[in-house]
């Protein structure tokens, strides 16, 4: 059991990444090719065997040096902030130091949806511009996700509606900005009177004027704290 950091608190949860989903498409991946091999190469009199031998070999060792690479890797949540490990490199981040969560979350449907397959991301900015990118291979991913979503906007909100106060405007992609008069879109703007409400369907985020009319829309996982701005919306919209 991990003990508690003298700066960033008590630890909230553990997420190792799933070795298993590591290990079962490795170990397919090597008895596919070795089985092609079987009935090509390995037909070939004389070196035809001990080629198909080494050619086996090199795909085992391939497909180990990408297990390992991702073996170790673990997030570990705190009540202050969080760690990322990677490999035996174990970086350390504040809350307070991420200025930006976006989320992909998608379940895509095979042969008449009896095969799923779910993938989730989670893109972190700092404020020094550094990207933490956490894939799918971590066990319970979603409420990672979660978790880590809560923690961060805990810290994010009073700043941004501090700043909003002040009159400044505050991204929330990588040209959306909203601000106390309205919403803005490069050189568009769209003030609060004339906005009637907001959309999300097909992973896409769509802002409406009160006409009903789309304004801006944008994939959901460009968006910058979604939560918190569509909370910001609501905010507005009830006002109005």
């Amino acid at each position: 059991m991990l003990e508690a950091d003298p700066v960033f608190g008590a630890v909230v949860a553990t997420y190792p990444v799933d070795r298993m989903r590591l290990l079962l498409p490795a170990g397919a991946f090597v008895v596919l090719v070795g089985t092609a091999l079987n009935f090509t190469l390995a037909e070939t009199p004389g070196w035809g065997p001990p080629l198909t031998a080494g050619l086996t070999a090199l795909t085992a060792l391939a497909a180990g040096w990408a297990v390992l690479h991702f073996w170790n890797r673990e997030i570990v949540l705190y009540e202050n902030g969080f760690s990322y490990r990677e490999g035996s490199r174990v970086v350390l981040f504040h809350y307070a130091e991420i200025r930006s969560i976006r989320q992909r979350a998608e379940v895509y449907a095979y042969f008449g949806g009896l095969l799923r397959r779910a993938v989730y991301r989670l893109t972190l900015i700092t404020i020094q511009e550094q990207r933490i990118v956490v894939g799918g291979l971590y066990r319970r991913v979603g409420d990672l996700g979660e978790r880590l979503e809560n923690h961060i906007l805990r810290e994010i909100a009073p700043a941004v509606r501090d700043r909003l106060a002040k009159g400044e405007r505050v991204p929330f992609s990588d040209t959306l900005r909203l601000s106390a008069e309205g919403l803005h879109e490069g050189a568009r703007s769209l003030p609060w009177a004339d906005f009637g409400d907001y959309r999300t369907a097909g992973g896409r985020l769509a802002l409406l004027t009160t006409g009903g009319e789309e304004w801006f829309s944008l994939p959901l996982e460009a968006v910058d704290n979604v939560v918190l701005l569509i909370g910001l919306l609501r905010e507005k919209k009830a006002r109005a």
